[in-house]
């Protein structure tokens, strides 16, 4: 492709221009898509999926109320943005292909052109909100597969049926829409397509859609820390179907769904909003989510389970209802078809208490002391508080609607600290870190503290009441917390559910310093004792992985301590930070199936204090030796995880496969992924870059199944049993899964 540039710099394959200098520009995009139109595309008879009025017996109902081999591709391009124009023009350019992203700015836009094949991108630049494009004409439409991030779309719909077309493997991230379609057959969000690629939509918002808010009925979603307000039908409708396993999980969490004016309908549909709506059978997880239901026209269930997803698993936990409206809590129309679950939620309001299901769980109870956050809050985009039926003095919401949400200059890192429902009383757990924080979200001025200690570091104090939420943000890293020994504090960082100990886990630790776990592998009681040349201090990686209960370390008085601890059940355990080697490992009963992890690594306790002529062979390090060996009754090294090897004695399983992440030296890569069986690091796999990609020194963290990472340019290489049953990855790295290697 010919560039025909003035003021235009190009790095790499990223066009942008200089840092100087206002540089309006017109921008001319070829528009390639990727499907026919979303009219021609649809094929569905919108009334007859939708009607939410007539049941099956004729009644009214209720109106009073990432290929994986290169997930996210290291190459972008911006196919087209339709007639895309900022504030004057100094050159006419075609930008070339590669990574392209939209300057920050308000554009006018036409709604066309929205098109993002498998591994490229459009991404907005500056801070969340940045980019505006304003819908002066058309129809807000287009095709992602890729991943959509940081835009904002502002005024309703110009024309009928509105809505992107979201792929499976495809990534939102950042796409806010206050205004919404208000035209027939409208949505802000559609899957086209099944299949088990997953949906990862989050930081989103949308309202005012006539036709369902988000319509993603077919692959699996994973949906976080988004806002649906107004919207017609359905807020959000999930489940199964066009080639997608039942068996997939759909996961909502950490999001806002209201309803709170009289809802806009189109000539198909009266006005009858659901909340959540599972419209095929799935697993559906709905975790942590705000319900917000006024006693207005066009309301319908807050949660609908509909006869068509019969045979279903669902499970609704830690989530807030407030309800003044006649509509059921939970209904159930598949006559008990389900397998439902509710645990620890809670119900203010003064409308209907019904669940209709039978169920599972601890259920809902009464609680008018909630907070409920603004749209804002949950998705870190002030213009998401712009969504009309949003504002103070609306329903539960108090204060000024947005008032928590930081300038664009606001720092990098959020985190998020909740206090579990059950703990006694108010806690004050604190944190550390190295450089300066700000309150944000929830956190209150007049209780919470911000400490200069002097040397550059800043302690925080977070003042919590039972089922309270707190929220600050940070640029630096987190060195050191304190979290009182009899309560519980869920903790977010930047969206991702984690603990203190996973955080400040490199930090914490020197060079010399590695955290040791103790995992059972199956219930009943099991009695271990280690002893260290040098030091051990009781610590925690996990809710289930905590020494304290039946632990004790004793100082021998000679340069060494002993370790004894008890545990039991499967997957629970004791963690503990060990300065110094483990000269003997013992444990009772000898047939007990456990794990020993030296800082995610499963390691063989009978090589603890081995006849070697390396010293590193009974060191805590994780230095990796070039022979692997598949014999650990001669093998003294401690790295065994390129073992796949079964020994009844230590508890270890046979991992047969692998899992590698390939990162670039363009960007900093973040994974999830969960396995059905047990999974370790490969470190003679993996390579730690030292080029200056500190993200490749981070420890990564490989426990109880589950695996959250960073990489840079670096590689991770784990090796795992089972299937991997979930999986999630932000940035350019290619993930690649062999089975049997």
């Amino acid at each position: 492709m010919i560039v025909s540039l003035s003021g235009l710099q190009t790095s790499g394959s990223k066009s942008v221009l200089p840092s100087t200098g206002p540089h309006p520009v017109r921008i001319y995009f070829q528009v390639i898509p990727l499907y026919p139109s979303m009219a021609e595309r649809h094929g569905e008879d919108e009334a007859a999926q939708d009607d939410p009025t007539i049941d099956a017996d004729g009644s009214s109902g209720q109106l009073g109320r990432r290929s994986m081999m290169k997930a996210l591709g290291a190459t972008a391009a911006l196919t087209g943005l339709g007639a895309l124009s900022g504030n004057a023009a100094a050159a006419d350019v075609n930008l070339p292909g590669g990574s392209t992203s939209i300057p920050a700015g308000e554009y006018t836009w036409d709604g066309s052109g929205l098109e993002v094949g498998s591994g490229d991108a459009i991404v907005g630049e500056g801070s969340a909100g940045d980019v505006v494009l304003n819908l002066e004409s058309g129809t807000m439409d287009g095709n992602i597969e890729g991943r959509l991030e940081n835009v904002v779309v502002r005024n309703s719909n110009h024309e009928a049926k509105a809505g992107i077309n979201v792929a499976p493997g495809a990534t939102v991230d950042g796409f806010i829409w206050p205004e919404g379609g208000q035209r027939d057959e409208d949505r802000a969000l559609y899957t086209p397509d099944g299949g088990n690629d997953r949906l990862t939509v989050r930081n989103s918002a949308w309202g005012w859609m006539v036709n369902n808010g988000a319509y993603l009925d077919k692959p699996p979603v994973t949906m976080e820390h988004c806002a649906a307000v107004n919207n017609n039908i359905a807020n959000v409708r999930v489940g199964h179907r066009d080639g997608t396993d039942e068996s997939e999980r759909t996961v909502i969490r950490n999001s806002l769904i209201a309803v709170t004016q009289p809802v806009e309908n189109d000539d198909t549909n009266v006005p009858h909003s659901r909340g959540i709506r599972l419209r095929h059978p799935a697993d559906l997880l709905i975790e942590n989510c705000w319900f917000i239901y006024l006693d207005v026209d066009g309301t319908a269930d807050l949660i609908e389970l509909h006869d068509g997803a019969a045979g279903s698993t669902v499970e609704i936990r830690d989530c807030a209802f407030y309800n003044d409206s006649d509509g059921d809590l939970v209904r159930d129309k598949s006559n008990g078809e389900m397998d439902v679950t509710i645990e620890n939620c809670t119900v203010a309001g003064s409308g209907s208490r019904t669940i209709e299901p039978d169920y599972d769980g601890s259920g809902i109870t009464e609680d008018d002391s909630v907070t409920f956050p603004y749209p804002s809050e949950v998705t870190g985009y002030a213009a998401a508080d712009e969504i009309a039926g949003v504002g103070d003095g609306i329903g539960p919401w108090g204060g000024t609607a947005g008032s928590t949400i930081q300038e664009e200059d606001s720092m990098a890192h959020t985190l998020v600290l909740h206090a579990a429902a059950e703990n006694d009383s108010t806690i004050e757990p604190t944190f550390t870190v190295d450089g300066p924080v700000e309150f944000a979200g929830d956190a209150e001025s007049d209780s919470d503290t911000i400490t200069d200690n002097g040397d550059g570091t800043f302690t925080v104090t977070s003042v919590l009441a039972p089922d309270e939420l707190d929220s600050f943000r940070f640029d630096d890293s987190i060195v050191d917390y304190s979290v009182p020994a009899d309560a519980t504090v869920d903790v977010s960082l930047d969206g991702t559910t984690t603990t203190f100990a996973n955080i400040v886990g490199a930090s914490s630790t020197a060079d010399t310093e590695d955290v040791v776990e103790v995992i059972a592998r199956q219930s009943d009681p099991l009695n271990y004792e280690f002893l260290v040349d040098g030091t051990a201090e009781l610590h925690e990686t996990s809710s289930k992985v905590t020494a304290g209960n039946g632990d004790s370390i004793t100082d021998n008085g000679d340069g060494t301590v002993t370790v004894t601890g008890f545990t039991g059940n499967d997957g629970y355990g004791d963690a503990y930070i060990v300065d110094g080697r483990i000269q003997s490992f013992s444990w009772e009963p000898q047939d007990y199936a456990f794990d020993v992890l030296v800082n995610g690594n499963v390691v063989d306790p009978l090589s603890f204090g081995a006849d070697s002529t390396d010293d590193s062979t009974t060191d805590t390090s994780t230095e990796t030796e070039t022979d692997s060996t598949t014999d650990t009754s001669t093998d003294t090294s401690t790295d065994t995880s390129t073992d796949t090897s079964t020994d009844s004695t230590d508890g270890s399983v046979d991992r047969p496969h692998l899992v590698t992440v390939d990162g670039t030296a363009d960007d900093v890569t973040t994974y999830t992924f969960t396995v059905s069986g047990s999974v370790v690091r490969d470190a003679a796999l993996s390579e730690v870059t030292d080029d200056g990609a500190g993200w490749d020194q981070i420890e990564d963290i490989a426990s109880d199944g589950k695996v959250v990472g960073l990489v840079g340019s670096g590689v991770d290489a784990y090796r795992f049993s089972g299937s991997v049953t979930e999986i999630t990855v932000d940035g350019d790295a290619a993930v690649s899964i062999q089975r049997d290697v």
